[in-house]
């Protein structure tokens, strides 16, 4: 069997057994095929009615390890493993310019958490929308693509949210990705309607996204953002593979009583960059925001950060070295707040240390990560090793380091 040692901890997991008998197998190209395709079930492009249907499985099975200080200099270390993701969907197309995406959580995995358990069936929807095809509608000139949609849909920010959890590069988003992704109050993905459309190289995103929150659609009765993006893509005709800039910006209508999304943020601005040529990538986030009224006045003020990942493949398609850069700060003494995961799950876990609740106003973390890919994005193995420093008022409120592994399996 195979295990890590902590101290005094012995960590087993399947994970690590999975990841150890298959991470590097020579999976066949008809597999990975068979993989990618396998929730594909029914189509009918001549139906009026239902034209193409398929399943969508996202899996998820993760293990950590924290090794740190808090804010008194005491030492202390703790491990995790969980199932981190095990979502369930539906997509399809009818009725020739319509299409339906639908997406269940179906684990509430708190094994890792104080009350240690674990929760099977559906939690609530990922996913629940519907969008209208108007550009292949109504064939409008100078436009490549129009959609109107409606439903619970993601709200981007930084590059990191640019990437669904299927394709990320990292182990874990940054918290400063985490801190301008627009969530609702169970820290899913809320309810919009958009307009989104394509012309050349430019894209735009405009939706108008609601605070309130529902397990399906939900309502408009709460805080409201307003959100706009551009995308640029200049990869054609330049001397990188990949060229894009991506500007990003919401602002928030509501107040302290009413539901907010985004922890209550009253606006954000996101800028990003992505450049890549060959083997080697680049892509950046410098954002800036507010983070509105809160209950806690030392939670107020500004906040700004920037997030630099640089990646190389070390075997083309297979083997991939991911690095990050993060730095963060705010006006407030609690203005940023890292990841639940893993310091602030181990300051619920010991009351004997003392992390000011992941809570600071400066942030630095530097994350280095080795990604194998057996079949792609659809099956791979993602491990990685990152150092985190806290402070509030200069103070270090945790100093540590966070090693994990995750295998992750969609279609």
């Amino acid at each position: 069997m195979l295990c890590l040692n902590f101290k005094t901890l012995s960590l087993c997991s399947p994970i690590l057994i999975l990841s150890h008998i298959v991470g590097f197998a020579q999976l066949s190209d008809e597999f990975c095929k068979d993989l990618k395709k396998f929730g594909e079930f029914y189509e009918n492009p001549d139906s009026s009615g239902l034209q193409q249907a398929e399943l969508f499985l996202s899996y998820q099975h993760q293990i950590g390890h924290i090794d740190g200080t808090d804010q008194t200099g005491k030492a202390f270390d703790d491990s995790f493993e969980e199932f981190r993701r095990f979502w369930m969907g539906l997509t399809g197309k009818f009725g020739t310019y319509w299409k339906f995406k639908v997406v269940s959580q179906l684990s509430n995995d708190r094994n890792a958490y104080p009350g240690d358990y674990r929760q099977w069936g559906h939690e609530t929807f990922r996913a629940a929308n519907i969008t209208f095809d108007a550009d292949q509608f109504w064939q409008i000139e100078g436009l490549d693509a129009l959609q109107f949609g409606y439903g619970r849909r993601t709200g981007r920010m930084a590059d990191e949210w640019q990437r669904s959890s299927t394709v990320i590069n990292c182990l874990e988003r940054s918290s400063f990705a985490n801190k301008l992704w627009l969530y609702d109050k169970k820290k899913g993905n809320p309810l919009a309607a958009w307009v989104k459309w394509t012309s050349g190289k430019h894209t735009f995103d405009t939706a108008v996204f609601s605070s309130t929150y529902d397990d399906y659609i939900g309502g408009w009765e709460d805080s409201k953002i307003y959100y706009g993006s551009w995308l640029g893509d200049f990869s054609e005709g330049s001397s990188y593979e990949l060229l894009e800039y991506w500007i990003s910006y919401y602002k928030q209508d509501g107040s302290a009583e009413e539901d907010r999304l985004a922890g209550g943020n009253e606006w954000a601005l996101s800028l990003v960059n992505r450049v890549g040529a060959g083997p080697w990538a680049v892509h950046s986030t410098l954002a800036f925001g507010d983070n509105g009224d809160q209950t806690n006045p030392n939670r107020e003020g500004d906040f700004g950060g920037i997030v630099l990942m640089p990646m190389y493949w070390l075997k083309d398609e297979k083997l991939k070295l991911v690095g990050r850069y993060l730095y963060q700060k705010a006006d407030q003494t609690k203005g940023l707040k890292l990841n639940s995961r893993y310091a602030p799950l181990a300051d619920a876990r010991n009351s004997s240390i003392d992390l000011n609740n992941g809570r600071g106003d400066e942030h630095q973390a530097v994350y280095l990560g080795l990604n194998y890919y057996l079949c792609g994005e659809n099956l791979k193995v993602i491990s990685g090793i990152q150092h985190d420093e806290l402070k509030s008022t200069g103070f270090t409120q945790y100093r540590g380091w966070t090693i994990g592994s995750s295998i992750r399996l969609w279609f």
